[in-house]
């Protein structure tokens, strides 16, 4: 199970490109996007994608992967956090 204890600050977030962890079979990363909106301004949004294992996110192909994306809040991420422990990545 992931636990929201073990994923970072949304600071890292913020300045990092990608933050990436396993539990057991299911490999994640968590990493900030900008969504363009249709007045060209961007809006800060957190994307969790998983897959599964053994290989990366890189070497693992497409059709595998599953994302979703939520607000850049504490509750955007515990809600990812939530998303990734329900959802089945076979």
């Amino acid at each position: 199970m992931i636990d929201r204890s073990r994923l970072l600050s949304l600071g890292y977030y913020a300045k990092a490109p990608s933050f990436t962890g396993s539990d057991h079979n299911k490999y994640y990363k968590i990493e900030k996007v900008l969504i363009k909106n249709p007045d060209e301004t961007e809006d800060k949004k957190l994307q969790a994608t998983i897959w599964p294992g053994p290989f990366s996110s890189e070497n693992t192909p497409e059709e595998k992967k599953l994302s979703r994306i939520e607000d850049f809040t504490e509750e955007g991420l515990q809600a990812l956090v939530d998303w990734m422990n329900s959802t089945d990545t076979l």
